[in-house]
């Protein structure tokens, strides 16, 4: 079988899926710009993969676990320029590795690769079958469907991370003294390096490129380090304004949304957009003009400008403009819950609202305490409250109320 073309969104985790079910033995090509992976298949599972990027090769990984020194990989780098065997196996054959640290790291060489290009928005993609002969490589074997999975849980967790980081170019600190010391804190490896590279002029790109972790496992090691109160942004030229902004808000309340009206267009049958827009056109109308020209299908600097516009027309200063941008979302996730009930079973509402508690649960360890913090999550609770109520007295099946029943106020 031979496949190429353009891929978009989730589109790769399809062809992927594809090779797995259909037992394929071959070589998958795939590039976004200039950077270009290629992942083996036999029989269906990836036994291999190699990246473009060299901090994802199988060197760089170990040197950046400190499994080895800088010396030893030089020395196997330049034995590498005299023959064709593997840097694995040259750093095995030295004794600077043992084979199982080979396996090991191996395995993470394929698993980290793969995670890297189910990020990919777009890009292009070759696949031919072929015949493989792996000359002794160490070779892995993995199950395609379990990496889409853990892949697929990253991009969602992501989208709260940067809720938080709202760009790879903002610059971090060491908090002040108010904050606990680090000798005060047990570190992972992973912490102590990314700590390590904070210095007040390196932003978020750079120690992703320096650090040789992915952007995720910077991310959300970033957002321990925030949440613990150790580092905290500099109030350089790249520090956004004390307190919770706009970007904040925009992203947990499009997330929230997106979990809600997933089921309720499946449900009604109407398209998301119109959905919003009829729920909107419900709202007060002071709350219905500030999301005017909020579009779940919109990019966020799109939502960004147009809220924005929106609340400074309602005037006051920063803080009101928050929580009245903070009270319009709340009333339009109540009207679009309100709408679900009838149309789902009860334990379809109970799913919805542990995902957007899960939301919850990440705001709540943004380590600003604001008003906007502390509204967001009273307010929403609040929201969720109203709709257990209004599921308790709707007919319908029902079921054991376990872990919303703290929601309910007595």
């Amino acid at each position: 079988m031979n496949l190429q073309g353009e891929f978009e969104g989730s589109f790769l985790t399809s062809i992927l899926q594809l090779l797995c079910d259909d037992q394929n033995t071959g070589i998958l090509l795939v590039s976004c710009g200039r950077k270009e992976c290629k992942v083996i298949f036999k029989e269906g599972t990836i036994v291999y993969a190699q990246s473009s990027r060299k901090k994802a090769r199988l060197g760089a990984l170990l040197r950046r676990d400190g499994i080895i020194s800088a010396v030893q990989l030089k020395d196997a780098v330049n034995d590498l320029g005299n023959n064709r065997d593997a840097i694995g196996k040259i750093l095995l054959d030295k004794g600077y590795i043992t084979l199982d640290v080979l396996k090991e790291y191996n395995q993470k060489q394929v698993e980290e690769i793969l995670y890297s290009i189910l990020f990919w928005k777009k890009g292009k993609f070759e696949y031919k079958d072929c015949s493989l002969k792996f000359d002794g490589k160490v070779i892995t074997r993995l199950n395609p469907m379990k990496l889409i999975l853990e892949a697929s849980r990253r991009i969602d967790e992501m989208s709260l991370l940067t809720a938080m980081i709202t760009s790879d170019q903002l610059v971090y600190k060491m908090a002040g003294k108010e904050a606990k010391s680090p000798e005060e804190f047990s570190f992972s490896s992973t912490e102590r390096h990314i700590l390590s590279l904070i210095d007040e002029t390196r932003t978020v790109h750079d120690i992703i490129d320096q650090s040789n972790y992915d952007e995720f496992t910077v991310y959300k090691t970033l957002f321990s380090l925030i949440s613990s109160g150790l580092i905290e942004k500099s109030r350089g030229k790249n520090a956004a304004v004390d307190g919770i902004d706009f970007n904040f808000i925009l992203s947990i309340y499009t997330d929230i949304l997106k979990i809600i009206t997933r089921t309720l267009a499946v449900q009604s049958g109407e398209r998301i957009n119109f959905l919003l827009r009829m729920a909107i056109e419900n709202l007060p109308s002071a709350q219905a003009k500030v999301l005017q020209d909020f579009h779940l299908s919109s990019a966020a600097a799109v939502n960004r400008k147009a809220v924005t516009a929106s609340c400074q027309k309602a005037g006051g200063d920063r803080v009101q403009q928050c929580l009245l941008l903070i009270d319009s979302f709340n009333a339009l996730c109540h009207h679009l819950l309100s709408r679900t009930i009838p149309l789902v079973d009860h334990h379809e509402i109970y799913d919805i609202i542990q995902e957007i508690d899960k939301i919850l649960e990440y705001v709540q360890k943004y380590p600003k305490n604001s008003v906007e913090k502390d509204k967001i999550i009273s307010d929403m609770k609040n929201v969720l409250n109203d709709t257990i109520k209004q599921v308790r007295f709707a007919p319908g099946k029902t079921k054991n109320m376990g872990f919303f029943s703290l929601f309910i106020k007595k």
